[in-house]
């Protein structure tokens, strides 16, 4: 079997791209080793190259029949192991092995778990939004991580049992939604690797999905708290962040990397693409609510585009100890306002969950945009949302603008 490696020039440094090895019969009955680059530096490219290279090298050499027949013989041996139920892990591992080394493969195997983690990644990276990176990179961490030395074992010794064991973990501190979406990505790197000839087998497909029964619904802000919120503020930067989390719905993070190019004064507009949707392309275009204005009015408003609108929080990230969801809980207990904090039990584990957080602003923005009967394909395109389902469990309306709606309707008869 064809294997991939990255060489050392004269320097002794090692190419950039991947060399293909195989071995091939000659007219005298021996073999010889090929060497010819893939052209690639994704491990997973070179591979499915190499393997190529390899069939029609064996192709036009009318080679391999020898080594057809040995590997025959093994996948015979396997099956009278089976039959007799002598088949154990240990004895197919070992003919694995030796059908590997019959097809020029004497490496056992072309990927450690770390190796395919670190290779997928870089592949992965160039094509998803930062967003995703970011949590692919986050879960395949933390899965190496539980897994220990073993994660330098071969990719194929990955099981069912040790990923499933992984989920349960994130469980038992994170709600199901979390340990779904985890597995989510696990799913996505296996699979990856059983695409390009990696792996026979993704040992996530056996596992079943959590039931999400353990999530608090987002609760919003009333006028009166946010106005508390942007009182409690210690910085100018963040109570300019809390006004414009309240007043347009844009997301934290999407908040605090805004540049002075995305604020137009003269049209008084704030135009944004939300990461979270940045593959579509689409840029949302909302109007500045006149304490926004008044606000950036008395705002410096830097005078380059790409200069940061809020420079002292435009670094930090969302998470994490001092991040920017961190130090908004410390502006909500400045505050008094009440998080909604909740002890949800679930499938044998217990956790602390809260139902307000900087996210409920979107729930406050699109709650106050429809009990000002602003239309929902109106409310939809400035809170960037393309599904109505979505879009209605970010909307909370008061059981009085409710009933005042259904009082509306004439009566069907007198009487």
């Amino acid at each position: 079997m064809a294997t991939v490696h990255r060489i050392k020039k004269p320097s002794g440094k090692l190419t950039l791209t991947y060399y293909a090895f195989f071995r091939v019969a000659t007219a005298g009955g021996g073999t010889k080793q090929v060497k010819k680059s893939t052209g690639h530096t994704s491990k997973a490219k070179a591979l499915r190259a190499a393997m190529d290279f390899e069939i029609a090298a064996k192709d036009e050499a009318g080679a391999g029949t020898d080594d057809a027949a040995a590997i025959l013989a093994k996948v015979t041996e396997a099956g009278k192991l089976a039959l007799k139920g002598r088949l154990n892990p240990a004895e197919g591992r070992r003919l694995i092995g030796e059908i590997m080394k019959l097809s020029g493969d004497d490496t056992g195997g072309n990927f450690t778990l770390r190796e395919w983690v670190a290779d997928w990644f870089k592949e992965k990276e160039e094509t998803i939004k930062p967003s995703t990176a970011y949590l692919y990179k986050a879960t395949t961490a933390q899965f190496i991580a539980f897994m220990g030395d073993k994660a330098d074992a071969p990719l194929d010794a990955v099981t069912t049992k040790q990923v499933r064991a992984y989920r349960d973990s994130i469980r038992k501190g994170r709600t199901a939604k979390t340990a779904n979406m985890k597995l989510k990505v696990l799913r996505s790197l296996f699979g990856d690797a059983v695409k390009v000839a990696a792996l026979l087998h993704n040992p996530t497909l056996p596992i079943k999905t959590l039931e999400e029964t353990d999530s608090v619904p987002r609760e919003p802000f009333t006028f009166a708290e946010v106005g508390d919120l942007v009182t409690a503020a210690a910085s100018p930067d963040w109570k300019g962040v809390i006004l414009v989390g309240a007043l347009t719905g844009i997301r934290l993070t999407d908040i605090t990397r805004l540049t002075a190019g995305n604020l137009d004064m003269e049209r008084e507009v704030i135009n944004v693409m939300p990461r979270k949707t940045e593959g579509k392309g689409t840029t949302v275009e909302i109007p500045l609510h006149p304490d926004l204005v008044a606000f950036f009015q008395g705002h410096e408003i830097p005078p380059f585009a790409k200069s940061p609108l809020f420079p002292t929080l435009h670094e930090f990230n969302s998470g994490g100890r001092d991040g920017l969801s961190d130090q908004f809980k410390k502006i909500m207990e400045a505050a008094k306002v009440d998080r909604g904090i909740a002890r949800i039990k679930g499938e044998g584990v217990a956790r602390t969950t809260a139902a307000r957080s900087f996210h409920s602003f979107r729930h406050t923005f699109t709650s106050w945009l429809a009990k000002a009967d602003v239309p929902e394909e109106v409310r939809m395109k400035m809170t960037g949302h393309t599904e109505s389902k979505t879009h209605q469990k970010y909307t909370h309306q008061e059981l009085s603008t409710l009933r005042a709606g259904v009082e509306r309707i004439p009566r069907l008869k007198k009487d």
